[in-house]
């Protein structure tokens, strides 16, 4: 079966009680003209989500059952959403939930690593919700934090049943942990700002945006996660990158959790939005390289105990012997 498009899929995760469902609610509800379809699961042999999503059709919905979608990523996983590619026809959308202690970062890896499932799909981003008031878990426990630093919107819901000053250090401690990450406030689950049709587009230009701001090494409070920012200046010889790149991300999947960068690639018009996660990479079209813009390449490295005095000297020498590989032509 041929398929004229890639469906573009959402993932939408947070700690239990976040709002998850609700949110998602409120997307069924803004786009009712749209064929939306759903992958939620729940722990337990009966799944009590479903009964909760409204506006939507049963047959559009596909319940993974006992467990969450992280702990059967390759058979389980792949072959749902292929199956549903196969029977529900023409989808405009996917929203995939994910249980409150999913590891996000096996949800996403298949949408870089699993050939059969890239030419069907295309991941657009993910959404992280937040309970401003019963925060202090997510902020703790591994998993979450996970859940936090993978997402490209951070949704703090329940914004009315706490304080500013409570908000203005729950951004922090976010930015903390993601600064790539767009952070919105809301209550109920009600974000006005949101539409399907523009968040691929928002998330990559958010990602060019704060990229090209320079941003200093950090290390959040828990000191379990790290983050890393290293900069090169000049074109790049993208297929010679990508050479180092995937192989790095690969040998190092276990230390580095995630990888965005922006890059101005040699001979091309548009930049390079580059993404790694559990050692999948991912490339894609950025906007256009204006002819006077300053060629700054950034990568913003997020994971534990990485040794990133190794990673930039790996990467310097690797760019060096281009250049005099280069210079030996000429």
């Amino acid at each position: 079966m041929e398929f004229k498009k890639k469906i573009p899929v959402i993932l939408i995760t947070g700690f239990l009680g976040a709002g998850k469902t609700t949110f998602i609610n409120e997307i069924i509800r803004k786009h009712q003209h749209l064929k939306l379809a759903l992958v939620e699961n729940e722990f337990g042999e009966k799944s009590i989500d479903q009964d909760l999503i409204v506006g939507m059709r049963s047959e559009n919905i596909f319940d993974l059952s006992n467990g969450c979608i992280c702990c059967s990523i390759s058979n389980e996983f792949s072959l749902t959403l292929l199956d549903l590619a196969e029977k529900a026809g023409e989808i405009d959308y996917l929203l995939i939930e994910t249980t409150g202690i999913a590891d996000l970062s096996n949800v996403i890896k298949p949408f870089y690593s699993d050939e059969s499932l890239k030419q069907k799909y295309e991941l657009a981003g993910s959404v992280c919700l937040i309970d401003a008031v019963n925060h202090e878990i997510q902020f703790a426990a591994d998993k979450q934090q996970m859940q936090l630093i993978l997402s490209d919107l951070l949704v703090v819901n329940k914004a009315s049943e706490t304080t500013s000053d409570k908000l203005s250090e729950i951004e922090n401690r976010l930015t903390a942990f993601n600064n790539t990450a767009t952070i919105e406030q809301c209550n109920h689950g009600k974000l006005k700002s949101f539409q399907l049709g523009r968040f691929a587009e928002d998330v990559s230009g958010n990602i060019e945006k704060r990229l090209a701001k320079p941003v200093m090494y950090r290390l959040v409070e828990s000191k379990r996660f790290s983050t890393f920012t290293h900069e090169f200046n000049g074109s790049v010889n993208l297929d010679r990158f990508k050479y180092w790149f995937n192989y790095f991300a690969a040998i190092n999947q276990v230390q580095v959790y995630r990888v965005k960068g922006i890059l101005h690639p040699q001979g091309q018009a548009n930049k390079v939005i580059v993404q790694a996660v559990g050692g999948s990479v991912e490339y894609a079209e950025g906007s256009f390289i204006e002819p006077a813009e300053e060629k700054i390449n950034r990568l913003v490295f997020i994971g534990r105990d990485i040794d990133f005095e190794k990673i930039v000297s790996e990467l310097e020498n690797y760019l060096s012997e281009e250049e005099e590989e280069e210079e030996k032509s000429v």
